[in-house]
């Protein structure tokens, strides 16, 4: 089982990079947000999921290495795959289409219309995406200010930054003046609306 690659890029395209480890070249399928922080070329690491796929007519199976930046994104991955339905590629596209943050804010709170937008998932699978996942994310960690508890810290995290996302703000921007508001607020932070009021007025 391959948990972690370390090497040179070699060559990047829109849904993969290839990797070379010690002269072997190990084509690993990704999502957007993680190719974009790749360099064109030069050294990288990414968490692996391995996957091996059967065809049950044929016999003939297929190895694929799907790439992530930390564990958190890997493990939203793995969640995503559990769900009856939620392919591999499906849930490619899910995280190519939002961010970890994203996905798992929508799915938190019950968003189900940020999930609908993205291509190949019907309302029927929204509602079981939701339904099966809603309950087991919440511990699942982003990064929380210090002192506050990490269920609580994540979730007002996701949504402020779901929130101004969809205003039309630049991502990393937002994200670094958002936690640069938590960090302020310690282990007391504000209520949703004054969080997102505070962080616009920080960029």
């Amino acid at each position: 089982m391959i948990d972690s690659l370390n090497g040179e890029v070699l060559t990047r395209g829109a849904d993969h990079v290839v990797i070379d480890c010690h002269g072997v070249g190990y084509l690993v399928h990704a999502p957007s947000a993680v190719l974009s922080q790749l360099p064109a070329k030069g050294s990288c690491r990414l968490l692996i999921h391995y996957s091996v796929s059967v065809d049950v007519r044929s016999g003939a199976s297929e190895h694929r290495l799907f790439g992530f930046r930390t564990g958190d994104e890997r493990e939203l991955f793995r969640k995503l795959i559990e769900v009856q339905g939620v392919s591999a590629t499906l849930a490619m596209a899910i995280m190519g289409a939002r961010t970890a943050d994203e996905v798992r804010g929508a799915i938190i709170m019950g968003d189900e219309s940020m999930l609908k937008g993205i291509k190949g998932i019907g309302p029927k699978l929204t509602q079981r995406i939701v339904g099966e996942l809603q309950g087991k994310l919440g511990a699942a960690s982003a990064t929380a200010p210090a002192g506050v508890p990490m269920s609580t810290g994540n979730t007002l995290r996701s949504e402020a930054l779901s929130a101004l996302v969809s205003l039309g703000l630049d991502r990393a921007k937002a994200e670094r003046a958002l936690q640069g508001v938590l960090n302020e607020r310690g282990s007391e932070p504000p209520p949703l609306e004054e969080l997102i009021k505070l962080t616009l007025k920080n960029l």
